[in-house]
């Protein structure tokens, strides 16, 4: 330990010089300071740059389109927003647009509309059923039961020939060991486990 102590004092005053010979440790000294100065310099550099940085003005030539095609596309905005408040005016209008073509959107079409009886169009709903998912079939009590899922209904809710759901719109009519019947709004759909 004495040893290492001696040689690090040593290395020390080799580097710093010692009071009887100061110039032992000049050199290094020297080169330490210009290495310390050129850290500084370039320091202060940097941050004199970067304050005065100005971004690249870089100018992209816009294209812009002629007038002509400007034009015709404000024509075309203000047809499509003619044709919108056209069709969101009343659900009937919307339907006898859809009746009439493709393209309910021409000024001629939506004129027709305007003038179009819609008493005397005659509009079809489609019924689409609730959900079901058969569970299971099963005989309880000497009558025929399922145990089914229904949208907006309890799930494995079980039923009985006769039980409505659905607000009353369907009611199970004939419960098989292969299949099940409901009447929805007066139409028969079938369903298997």
């Amino acid at each position: 330990m004495a040893e290492e102590t001696t040689a690090g004092r040593r290395a020390w005053s080799l580097m710093m010089g010692t009071v009887e010979n100061p110039s032992d440790g000049a050199t290094f000294r020297k080169i330490l300071f210009l290495v310390l100065l050129a850290g500084i310099c370039i320091s202060v550099y940097a941050i004199y740059e970067e304050r005065n940085y100005i971004p690249p003005q870089i100018v992209e030539p816009v294209n812009r389109p002629p007038t002509a095609d400007i034009n015709r596309l404000n024509t075309m905005i203000q047809d499509l927003n003619a044709a919108n408040s056209a069709r969101t005016r009343s659900k009937e209008v919307a339907e006898a647009a859809e009746l009439m073509a493709r393209c309910p959107f021409t000024p001629e079409r939506i004129a027709a509309v305007n003038e179009i009886d819609l008493e005397s169009i005659r509009t079809q709903t489609v019924i689409v059923p609730p959900g079901v998912q058969v569970r299971a079939t099963l005989q309880l009590e000497g009558r025929s039961v399922a145990v089914l899922d229904i949208e907006g209904e309890t799930r494995g809710k079980i039923y009985r020939v006769g039980d409505r759901f659905a607000g009353n719109k369907g009611r199970i009519s004939r419960i098989n060991a292969d299949k099940i019947t409901i009447v929805f709004e007066n139409k028969e759909f079938t369903y298997t486990p």
